[in-house]
């Protein structure tokens, strides 16, 4: 299955970079809406989504202006408890509700109201966890929300128990707070798992910051999204349309495929990794030679076979920037 020609994250047009997973003193975080905003906005941050645990805020009016907009939403749950004391929580689905398009709101049979309250589901036991994520994904689509799918490696769940389950957009792929957490932040593997089963989802990185200040959790991961405009409308179209780069340090300029080589432009790195699906040997890496600034271009060949194409560019201290995967043409 070829690739065609194309252009990825092209040169030009409007850059804003925004975090997409954030707590605030209306769940569980130490810092009020106006603290967190300031704080993302003294940063360079663009957009925010103040995603309080099972809790929706639209914090637009009070806080949109000409250089900064909220994404109104929550982080939704589902539990699965050991027993019905609810003392000892073994797993959970965690997803994102953000508010939708226009259009996605003006389908949708109803939608939350600013503070509103979405109770999450609880089960005791046992769990089809697959059915549950779906359902929980369902209940804020018919809200009119564009869902994610939330650090599945901290939730403690098994890929049979999210990756087949429907309705979700994006993958968590890097949790800057559960990275420094537990170590539990990374899952590009699942994310892998899943783009070569042929689910076609795309990735970000966020902070999930709650500022408690017993580690650092808050500016180390990102999205920067092409869009037409700093407008809610303009960032979730490009959203959803995969139009961004994910990141914990770098810049990943543009990419793309022409001749049958993929090529990549990034700030300076130490390695460029091309990460694909189809037989053993597909994808690959280069590394910047000693002694040098670091990699800002690098080219691959492709083999032949692959199913997908993303890229990731690792600067000196490991931190990442990461594209959203690429499909091979349909036969």
């Amino acid at each position: 299955m070829p690739f065609s020609d194309q252009t990825f994250l092209a040169p030009g047009g409007n850059r804003y970079k925004g975090n997409l997973h954030s707590h605030t003193t209306n769940s569980d975080g130490c810092l009020t809406p106006a603290e967190s905003v300031a704080a993302f906005r003294a940063h360079g941050y663009d957009f925010l989504c103040l995603s309080e645990h099972d809790l929706y805020t639209d914090y637009s009016d009070a806080f949109d202006d000409e250089g900064f907009v909220i994404l109104p939403g929550l982080e939704a749950s589902a539990y699965l408890y050991a027993d019905e004391s609810e003392s000892v929580r073994l797993r959970c689905h965690h997803m994102h509700g953000i508010l939708g398009t226009d259009e996605m709101v003006a389908a949708a049979p109803r939608r939350f109201s600013h503070m509103e309250r979405l109770e999450p589901i609880r089960c005791h036991g046992s769990w089809d966890g697959e059915a549950v994520a779906s359902e929980l994904a369902r209940r804020l689509a018919e809200r009119g929300c564009a869902v994610t799918y939330n650090h599945p490696i901290w939730s403690r769940v098994e890929p049979g128990e999210f990756c087949g389950a429907e309705g979700y957009f994006a993958l968590e792929l890097f949790n800057y707070g559960t990275v420094n957490e537990s170590g539990t932040g990374f899952d590009t593997t699942y994310w892998d798992l899943m783009l070569r089963r042929g689910r076609r989802v795309l990735g970000f990185a966020s902070d999930d910051n709650h500022n408690e200040g017993l580690f650092d959790d808050a500016f180390g991961g990102w999205v920067v999204v092409r869009a037409d405009a700093l407008t809610r409308e303009a960032i979730v179209r490009a959203l959803l349309a995969g139009d961004y780069f994910s990141s914990s340090g770098p810049e990943l300029l543009s990419w793309g495929v022409e001749a049958g080589r993929v090529w990549v432009e990034c700030s300076p790195c130490e390695r460029v990794n091309l990460v694909a699906g189809g037989p053993i040997n597909a994808g690959g890496t280069v590394i910047a030679q000693a002694g040098t600034e670091g990699l800002t271009h690098a080219e691959f060949e492709l083999r032949g076979g692959e199913t997908y194409l993303r890229v990731e560019c690792v600067d000196a201290r490991g931190r990442t920037a990461w594209s959203n995967p690429a499909f091979a043409d349909e036969a």
